[in-house]
């Protein structure tokens, strides 16, 4: 992909995505206040009024939903920061610098390796910040 569509496309993208936090927000945002539902302002500070309106709504099945939009979301921005690194390190490194004429099965081997590698590393950071708390 050429750079330039690829920065057409980031912004396009971006701009499309904005559309789904917010309308989400807005919406459980307006259903607290219509239900009146007594969530005070640490809970809403906390972030649990999406749960609180999807329980209200829909009861166990809403709390389930919500915990698998939230698995979901979770799950995604990882899978996107793991092929971020990878694709930085292999084609902007190793590709550029250390080896330009790396053949494709050296690189799917180097991003497999630098997912394995970065997703082991913030595993590890995160539990090492989890003890220190």
């Amino acid at each position: 992909a050429k750079p330039d569509s690829a920065h057409r496309g980031y912004l396009l993208g971006g701009l499309a995505w904005f559309a789904i936090p917010f309308s989400l927000a807005t919406t459980v945002g307006l259903c607290v206040v219509a239900l009146q539902l007594p969530i005070s302002a640490s809970e809403a500070s906390a972030g649990l009024v999406p749960p609180a309106v999807a329980t209200h709504l829909f009861g166990k099945a809403g709390s389930v939903l919500m915990t698998i939009m939230l698995f979901s979301a979770i799950t995604s921005t990882g899978s996107a920061e793991g092929l971020a690194v990878s694709s930085l390190v292999v084609y902007d490194i190793y590709k550029t610098y250390i080896n330009p004429d790396a053949t494709d099965r050296q690189i799917l081997m180097l991003s497999k390796f630098v997912i394995v590698a970065f997703g082991s590393s913030m595993g590890a950071l995160a539990v090492g910040l989890k003890q220190s708390v």
